[in-house]
């Protein structure tokens, strides 16, 4: 009878385990990340940019499967502006951001954003000013992509084709976030302009200031 009981325990607690394992979805998607200095570039211009530039990204998370706490958070993007004093190569110290949630998600999708970047993300972002609630705009065609943050923010970009195609001793950063093979892209349009962070600025050359790739979370 005894040996029938710790049978029938471990049988059960076997099934929980499997249960919560299976509740638990890694998130998974297309990221985006756009420097305030170019990425890929030669020695001189990368030297010149590093002391006064490269405080500034935007990072882009286009969510195609996965949950955080229970919520759903299939299909949907979020987007995070980050500033700090210095170059975000070395300056963790004082990172501030904001994050931007697309007005299409539920009060329950943005609560489960919120807490899933503060907890996953909290080195890279910083300290996070505010959040707010704007229409999200995020289209993918062969290698461009183009994202729209309501009036706040445009990224117009367009990757190399692969990721060979660079010179890799010219590739001066790595992306902010662990990323599966990225690639380097150029901004062709890269606006952004809001209240809650000291930094506007206005891009409408190519530069080589983006790096794409898939992400796990």
């Amino acid at each position: 009878m005894k040996r029938i009981f710790v049978l029938s325990t471990l049988i059960l607690m076997a099934i929980a385990t499997f249960a919560i394992a299976t509740e638990i979805t890694d998130i998974q998607g297309e990221y985006i990340e756009a420097r305030s200095a170019s990425v890929y570039v030669g020695a001189c211009h990368f030297g010149a940019e590093y002391v006064e530039g490269g405080k500034e990204a935007t990072m882009v998370w286009n969510i195609q499967q996965g949950n955080w706490n229970g919520v759903s958070l299939d299909g949907l993007t979020v987007v995070a502006v980050v500033s700090a004093n210095e170059n975000l190569a070395v300056d963790f110290e004082t990172r501030k951001s904001v994050l931007y949630i697309d007005t299409k998600t539920t009060p329950e999708q943005q609560a489960a954003l919120k807490d899933m970047l503060a907890t996953k993300r909290t080195k890279e972002l910083g300290t996070i000013v505010t959040s707010q609630t704007v229409p999200i705009n995020f289209t993918k065609k062969d290698t461009k992509y183009n994202v729209e943050v309501g009036k706040v923010l445009k990224l117009t970009a367009n990757r190399y084709p692969c990721t060979h195609c660079t010179q890799p001793h010219q590739i001066w950063y790595k992306p902010l976030i662990a990323l599966e093979n990225p690639i380097v892209g150029k901004s062709v349009v890269y606006q952004y302009k809001d209240s809650y962070l000291t930094v506007n600025w206005q891009q409408g050359e190519s530069l080589n200031n983006v790096f794409v790739g898939s992400f796990t979370m």
